[in-house]
């Protein structure tokens, strides 16, 4: 009895590779823990699927490239992912960490995949998205919501398509990133998207309810991908884009869509119908320069485009109208040299002499003021009636 007692107090403790070797996950998991192991430890809760006690631990220890696999992990499962305590006081938020241990880019390329879902439908990269958007890191942001809205969209039909809010999201995102072709691309994606499911709505060509054109490019526009955004969309619904330009006044760019692609389209063999479609459009969208230019009271300018449009007596207004405007520049010209104090010679001497003397101070002739046949008084020295142009004696 006394020598097997000997024997217990004698034996030595097992260590901790001993404990994993048996299979002791638990053991070893505390023996690595007591003995200060952390890199072993967060391995034992690797091997046992304890990923969000793993992350805590390496985050805690400042092991980055661990502590990212470590999350990546828990975000793949549907475990806790979003915070992380490294301490009992102390919490981090999933965002904060990857964007202070740069990590953002490396964990957005491993799960862009994941196909999870919360309870409520919204895949776990978009809920991500969310996240890295407050945080500004709008590259990822943008890449997540793009794929999120592929993700819950694929294999669908037109009728079926939603959330396009999310192309929105990575629109803005790409832009604030100043990635402006892939703002440009992202929005035309969104654009088609939406006149898409508005089609299925309405079947009438000239009534679309989610064609929301003025709202996107103004957005183009805020966030200076405008020009980016022409250029992919000349090949989709010009006509109507260049009409929508005009309201966010962008005169410029619209009459440049609207001539390219009108050359374009002129030369191609089109239906009755599709020739019928087409000269509505553009006969619209004249109209719509015609009215711009009018009211910018360029005249000349809305005439012009007005008799393109085979508005010949709209046209011929507008030129009246532009003849007036002239008129009543050169009536303010002339009144405004009228004012300025004209300065006269004496046709004696050549003195200078103001108009309203009756006599030249310097050799004293008299200055009079004649009248001419039509009535209008003139200067002695005067060679013709600025009036009815006759010539003076």
């Amino acid at each position: 009895m006394l020598n097997k007692l000997k024997k217990i107090i004698s034996r030595k403790p097992n260590t901790a590779e001993q404990y994993e070797k048996k299979g002791q996950w638990q053991d070893a998991y505390k023996e690595y823990l007591r003995v200060g192991n952390y890199y072993k430890a967060g391995e034992i809760l690797e091997k046992t699927g304890r990923w969000v006690e793993a992350a805590n631990i390496y985050i805690k220890n400042n092991d980055i490239d661990k502590a990212r696999r470590a999350i990546d992990n828990c975000f793949k499962s549907g475990r806790a992912w979003e915070i992380f305590r490294v301490d009992p006081d102390t919490t981090i938020s999933i965002e904060e960490w990857l964007k202070a241990k740069g990590q953002t880019r490396r964990f957005v390329r491993y799960v862009q995949n994941v196909e999870t879902v919360t309870p409520k439908g919204i895949p776990l990269i978009i809920v991500l998205a969310d996240k890295l958007k407050n945080v500004a890191e709008y590259k990822s942001a943008a890449e997540l919501y793009k794929k999120g809205f592929h993700l819950v969209n694929k294999g669908k039909t037109t009728k079926e398509i939603k959330n396009e809010i999310w192309l929105r999201h990575a629109t803005e995102c790409y832009a604030k990133s100043k990635l402006y072709d892939f703002a440009a691309e992202c929005m035309k994606t969104l654009m088609m998207t939406e006149v898409q499911i508005g089609s299925d709505i309405s079947k009438d060509y000239r009534y679309n309810p989610y064609r929301n054109y003025t709202y996107n490019l103004q957005m183009a526009k805020e966030l200076n991908f405008l020009k980016e955004l022409v250029e992919k969309l000349e090949d989709f619904d010009p006509f109507n884009i260049a009409y929508d330009l005009i309201k966010i006044g962008k005169i410029g760019l619209s009459e440049e869509l609207f001539f390219k692609y009108f050359g374009r389209i002129a030369k191609k063999h089109l239906t009755e119908e599709e020739t019928e479609i087409r000269n509505e459009k553009v006969s619209y969208c004249l109209n719509q320069y015609v009215i711009f230019y009018r009211d910018k009271k360029q005249y000349k300018k809305a005439a012009e485009i007005a008799l393109l449009n085979s508005q010949k007596k709209i046209a011929a207004e507008l030129y009246k109208m532009a003849g007036r405007v002239s008129e009543g520049k050169k009536a303010s010209l002339f009144s405004k040299k009228d004012r300025i104090e004209t300065i006269f010679k004496c046709p004696t001497c050549g003195e200078e002499v103001k108009p309203n003397w009756e006599m030249c101070p310097n050799c004293e002739n008299v200055l009079t003021v004649n009248v001419c046949e039509c009535g209008e008084p003139i200067k002695p020295h005067w060679k013709r009636c600025p009036t009815c142009h006759r010539k003076l004696g």
